[in-house]
């Protein structure tokens, strides 16, 4: 079955290699001082590249892996013989979550080899992208099990928005007021809050933030949590 699915999902892990090669050169692309200073801040100053491919991975791997099998039909031969949509989907969902880690470990390493000309370790650094998978794994999980169509689209609109700075998503929801602001600040990917403190932490001394950590989790697990219910309530055609 896992060959099925790495055939299957062969053309996303070109997109994926691609986005890897697009982060890469965006690095490269920052100015003089900047890549000085992410060298001087060692392994753990470049997890954020590696991170933010890892999402963008989760996105491309996992778009439309239930909401299409469902829309064209493709579930009712799947589902002929007696096969539990929860193992195939969810064998598909870690298959995905291991090539975008993957994906990001690739880079990580690239881009010390091109700042440093070596290794340098930093292996508790890569807790970052594990995490960012990890919450757009629960997010692309809900939202294709939910719609029938467009769920990487949605968790694009989700994406983007995080690779701005913090201060700038920050006041764009607090125009629309104080709960508008926390509620919509809960519901993006916590790029702007938690993942930056484990980032933060990471940066200044290699300390892991536990508290911002346990908060990424159950913000994955409450979205993949209600994608697998979706998956268990619905009809499959």
């Amino acid at each position: 079955m896992i060959e099925v699915i790495l055939r299957d999902l062969r053309w996303r892990v070109l997109l994926v290699a691609l986005a890897g090669l697009v982060f890469f050169l965006w690095e490269l692309s920052v100015q003089h001082e900047a890549v000085v200073g992410t060298a001087e801040m060692g392994p753990e100053g470049i997890s954020a590249p590696a991170a933010y491919l890892a999402g963008l991975a989760m996105i491309i791997l996992l778009a439309g892996f239930v909401s299409t099998d469902r829309r064209e039909g493709y579930a009712r031969l799947f589902f002929a013989h007696p096969t539990s949509p929860l193992a195939l989907y969810g064998l598909r969902w870690i298959v995905s979550y291991v090539i975008a880690v993957g994906a990001a470990v690739v880079l990580f390493l690239a881009l010390q080899l091109y700042l440093w000309g070596e290794f340098r370790g930093g292996g508790p650094a890569l807790l970052l992208p594990a995490l960012v998978a990890l919450v757009y794994g629960g997010l692309m999980a809900f939202l294709s099990g939910l719609l029938r169509g467009g769920d990487a689209v949605v968790a694009l609109l989700l994406y983007l928005p995080t690779l701005l700075p913090p201060g700038v998503i920050e006041f764009a929801a607090g125009i629309a007021g104080t709960t508008a602001k926390q509620v919509i600040l809960l519901l993006l990917p916590p790029q702007s809050t938690a993942l930056t403190t484990v980032y933060q932490g990471l940066v200044e001394g290699g300390n892991i933030a536990w508290g911002a950590v346990a908060f990424v989790l159950g913000y994955a697990v409450v979205w993949l949590a209600l994608g697998v219910l979706l998956v268990r309530l619905r009809e499959i055609p």
